[in-house]
């Protein structure tokens, strides 16, 4: 780094104003008129150093001492002195040097257009606060008024700088954070939030550990910031830019159609009623819980239509896959069953039509019923931003029946319209570009991607990239399950391409050479891991966790990618105040030797979804006696979890009064003293919780260990009976009021 001297005859203040990175810094600057360039020094120091270091001015040297030169103060040395002084100032001149070095302040530019346009000091306002305290000290001490320098006017501006500039009240907080990413995102050192988690909420943090986002909340509120409420999955950058702009070699596309809406309101029946199949038998507990894609050739005003349908999960878990669907949707079939109406997911699909702008088709399943509610589902879609065409609006609304085939034909009309009235277009010439649908390892190929081609041609050995992954295409396969060796625009394939799985919703792209690919790839450097999620759940820092709580540690195995995340999702909506789920290992594809392995080692039962069980594992499983359960249906291993969590919790109790009685006198045996006593209402049961009181002051709580009927034990006496009680309580008084409590267990919740 190169250390400029100036020497200039004369300066002078004018006032400018100017913007360095859309913030105003500094009121007043220094203006130097014809600044002359003395020497270079070269630092290798990694810190920067200011222009005020070093400064001659007038024959005389200013030296600015570094932030931690206690000892040695600003001197003046003049051409007057003897040599010997002369050499002893230039050795304190170098010490004050090599301490001004490790002060961090602003680098110095030598053009004239990039002299003050330097980036702020890299501190928090906290510590930039304290440092300006220290230096107005300093230079209260040491400053006189024939040596003003440019160090005045810097702190001065420094203290504009600290009171004009301010962080963004705004705070975006989609999950939970550790406190080291808390810290940065606000601006306040870590140990503050640590002390005041710790000293207002008593809860004791590490650096590096992760906070629960209701803490974050709490955090962010405390030092006074605005917290902005939105939806961290529409946030994400996997959303594929279409680019419908017609060239010369661009050809009309076919659209993707994406069946959105509530569950159980007849999506897969109405796919399978429009491609002639019969997909819900094939499915397990009769819901969808995967995205699936489906093409379907339909002939429309005396043309053949390629139409490719997106079936997407209704279960609240599969929100991701809801997403994911819409994002890469050219039109959206909202489903509506006629005798259900509006439901949560039918209003969070409003939602993503609203927020992405999608072209959108109603259709009003079960139609067959009756057609009584289709005026309140038309009124209920108006209140919801959504105006339908026999309202004065222009969303289509269309009454069907996947089980009797009524206006099936008209709703593919009117499909085909709609992405007629669109002008889609793709370049088939162009390398193809999409996004992944699903992903999943298959035993003999590998990793295989489902990919859906948004435009351009998928050709064999083409360079594709997804994110940091980089791959050349080995084996295409369409829709029909046929090996082809180019599949065009809004085709579904599945792909082996890469070596390891790519993230499930990424952009794929694909290069004519390697060396373009590398270079597309390089700003995915640092994309986030796929375990991050699996971290945030395993150690998050709550409100609820300030004492220790006992954990359920799992292994989890599924068949793609996309099951994985809805697993995942699903389990961190459970409450975890008591039971917290920590996830030993979680992956998608064939259980291994490994995760045998592992679940011997960590004591943890393996649990699988829609996982084919090989044999030779299935055997080291009974020899080994893992527990291992497979599931294919969402909901079982949702309530599995949900039981073996509740099993952990400890069983609470309710006390009951059953029974009084009063200590009439005291016997003594081997054992202890025994109460005897009279039943004065209700009765005493053996092993019943009690009180007892004296003076109306209670002096003891326990159980009852023994009762005594004329010599014999029993195990309850009723009112007005005498009785002999024994107890852990050996200091009984007569008159000692005795109360019986039966404990009736309480249902655990977590």
């Amino acid at each position: 780094m190169n250390i400029l001297t100036l020497v200039f005859n004369r300066f002078e203040y004018k006032k400018l104003s100017f913007c360095c990175n859309h913030r105003e810094y500094y009121d007043d600057i220094l203006f130097l008129k014809s600044p002359k360039i003395l020497k270079p020094v070269i630092s290798d120091s990694h810190f920067p150093i200011s222009v005020n270091d070093i400064i001659d001015n007038n024959n005389t040297k200013v030296l600015v001492s570094g932030k931690f030169d206690k000892k040695s103060k600003s001197s003046v040395i003049s051409n007057d002195k003897d040599p010997i002084k002369i050499k002893k100032g230039k050795s304190k001149v170098n010490k004050n040097k090599h301490k001004v070095e490790n002060y961090n302040v602003d680098k110095i530019n030598t053009s004239d257009e990039d002299l003050f346009n330097n980036s702020p000091i890299n501190k928090s306002s906290l510590k930039l606060r304290k440092s300006l305290l220290k230096d107005r000290k300093s230079k209260n001490k040491t400053s006189n008024t024939h040596n003003f320098t440019l160090n005045d006017l810097q702190v001065s501006n420094l203290n504009n700088l600290d009171s004009s500039y301010q962080l963004p009240k705004n705070i975006l907080i989609d999950n939970a954070l550790s406190v080291k990413d808390l810290s940065l995102q606000i601006n306040v050192p870590e140990a503050e939030i640590i002390k005041y988690l710790f000293l207002t909420k008593g809860i004791p943090v590490t650096v590096n550990q992760i906070l629960d986002i209701e803490i974050c909340f709490d955090v962010v509120k405390h030092y006074g910031f605005n917290l902005l409420k939105s939806d961290p999955i529409l946030l994400s950058s996997d959303t594929y830019k279409i680019n419908n702009k017609k060239s010369s070699n661009s050809v009309e596309r076919f659209p993707v159609i994406t069946i959105l809406g509530h569950v159980d309101h007849g999506k897969t029946t109405l796919l399978d009623c429009i491609l002639k199949t019969s997909l819900v038998r094939n499915e397990q507990g009769g819901i969808t819980q995967a995205i699936a894609g489906y093409e379907i050739l339909s002939l429309h005003q005396s043309k053949e239509y390629k139409l490719t349908f997106l079936d997407t999960p209704g279960h609240e878990s599969f929100q991701a896959m809801r997403v994911r669907g819409a994002k890469i949707t050219d039109i959206v079939l909202l489903v509506i069953a006629i005798d259900d109406g509006l439901k949560p997911q039918t209003l969070e699909s409003i939602r993503y039509i609203h927020e992405m702008s999608l072209s959108c088709i109603v259709v009003v399943t079960k139609a067959d019923k009756s057609l009584d509610n289709l005026q309140r589902i038309q009124e209920s879609l108006a209140q919801n931003n959504l105006l339908c065409e026999e309202l004065g609006g222009e969303i289509v609304i269309v009454p069907v029946s996947a089980l009797t085939g009524y206006n099936i034909d008209l709703l593919i009309s009117k499909i085909c319209s709609l992405a007629k009235s669109k002008k889609l277009y793709a370049d088939p010439k162009e390398f193809a570009s999409g996004s992944i649908l699903d992903a999943s390892l298959n035993q003999k190929q590998g990793p295989l991607a489902t990919l859906i081609i948004r435009n351009g041609t998928l050709k064999l050995g083409d360079i594709v990239t997804s994110e940091n992954l980089l791959g050349k295409v080995k084996n295409i396969v369409n829709y029909d399950g046929l090996k082809v060796k180019s599949i065009g625009p809004s085709s579904i394939a599945k792909v082996l391409c890469f070596s390891s799985l790519p993230r499930v919703g990424s952009c794929f792209y694909c290069f004519n050479n390697e060396k373009a690919a590398k270079k597309h790839i390089k700003k995915f450097v640092d994309t986030p891991s796929d375990n991050k999620s699996l971290q945030l759940l395993n150690s998050r820092i709550g409100f609820d966790n300030k004492f220790s709580r006992k954990q359920l540690n799992l292994i989890i195995k599924t068949d793609t990618q996309g099951s994985l995340e809805a697993i995942v999702n699903l389990f961190s909506t459970i409450p975890q105040s008591k039971v917290q789920i920590n996830f030993i290992a979680a992956s998608f594809g064939n259980i291994t030797s490994s995760d045998l392995d592992l679940s011997v080692t960590s004591r943890s039962p393996i649990l699988a979804f829609n996982v084919v069980i090989l044999p030779q594992i299935n055997n080291l499983i009974k020899r080994r006696q893992i527990d291992f359960k497979v599931f294919n249906v969402i909901y079982d291993i949702f309530d599995y979890v949900q039981n073996l969590m509740l099993d952990l919790v400890d069983t609470e109790y309710t006390n009951l009064p059953i029974g009084n009685a009063i200590v009439q006198s005291v016997f003594k045996n081997n054992k202890g003293n025994v109460a005897g006593c009279t039943v004065s209402s209700g009765r005493l049961k053996s092993s019943s919780y009690l009180k007892v009181y004296r003076n109306t002051k209670m002096i003891y709580e326990g159980f009852v260990v023994s009762l005594k009927f004329m010599k014999n034990d029993v195990e309850e006496v009723l009112s007005p009976s005498e009785c002999g009680l024994m107890s852990d309580f050996h200091e009984w008084n007569q008159s000692d009021l005795i109360e019986v409590y039966e404990m009736v267990a309480k249902e655990k919740a977590l």
